[in-house]
């Protein structure tokens, strides 16, 4: 089987199993996002020691600790981010190395603001009964910027290099994957689907410009890390964190903006 058949095959038996998940919302949502963040923190330690850092396997119950504490309880935030950075410090003492401690507590608390904290984020907002299925409408609205930003910059991409991570990125297909969930969004609005100019503008920011953002976070980690995806786990595709990327910083993003303007 090629890499391109095994792609499809993926992506068939993928794509209608997560709408599902956040169509139905609920415990469903919940634990897709719990097996996201336990597998995505596995993946960024494994990454994470691939490049010389000695990081503690117990970073993935800690980061999975805060995904559950963020995700259904208020009024911990800032006692919970105290015990990770007094805990990150503790572990460096122990094991301290000169060039790599610091680099290494930073690295720990950016993987779990972005493997523990983002993920919390989103699984709010697709439990947010005051906004039914925008967690849904983001995804395939993400799923549509990707495609048009691949296509438009393949086909008339001329200025390359926007972005020093991605140097193939061009410019015609960023703003592409930009204007596309608009039009996405303005066609769910003039439908009766989505309800407000406010859902449709916030999405289709989220989606065109965190979720191209979202995508490129990943490949600065992977540069870092000196490898071309998160893992093997699923066939042609990489693994988790290659999947859910532009998710997780769109995702949060809409989050913060919606309890920004409530």
């Amino acid at each position: 089987m090629t890499e391109l058949q095994k792609r499809v095959l993926v992506a068939v038996i993928f794509i209608p199993i997560l709408l599902t998940v956040l169509y139905l919302g609920g415990a469903y949502l919940a634990v897709t996002f719990a097996l996201i963040v336990i597998l995505g923190s596995a993946e960024y330690i494994a990454m994470l020691r691939k490049a010389s850092f000695s990081v503690s396997w117990y970073w993935l119950a800690i980061i999975f600790a805060v995904f559950v504490i963020m995700s259904f309880l208020t009024g911990w935030e800032l006692i919970i981010g105290w015990i990770i950075f007094f805990l990150a410090v503790l572990e460096a003492l122990f094991k301290w190395n000169e060039q790599k401690s610091i680099p290494q507590i930073a690295l720990e608390l950016f993987g779990l603001f972005y493997i523990g904290v983002i993920p919390a984020m989103c699984l709010r907002l697709g439990l947010n009964f005051r906004h039914p299925n925008l967690l849904l409408w983001l995804v395939i609205s993400i799923w549509v910027t990707d495609s048009v930003a691949y296509f438009i910059g393949m086909r008339w991409g001329r200025h390359r290099g926007i972005f020093p991570i991605s140097p193939k990125k061009s410019i015609e297909g960023f703003i592409a994957g930009i204007i596309a969930p608009f039009i996405i969004m303005i066609i769910l609005y003039f439908i009766g689907i989505i309800k407000s100019y406010q859902d449709l503008i916030l999405v289709a920011v989220a989606a065109g410009i965190f979720g191209q953002l979202g995508d490129l976070v990943e490949s600065m980690i992977k540069r870092f890390c000196g490898v071309k995806d998160s893992s093997k786990l699923i066939p042609g595709h990489g693994g988790i964190l290659d999947r859910f990327d532009s998710i997780l910083l769109a995702g949060s993003f809409l989050y913060c903006s919606l309890i920004i303007l409530q």
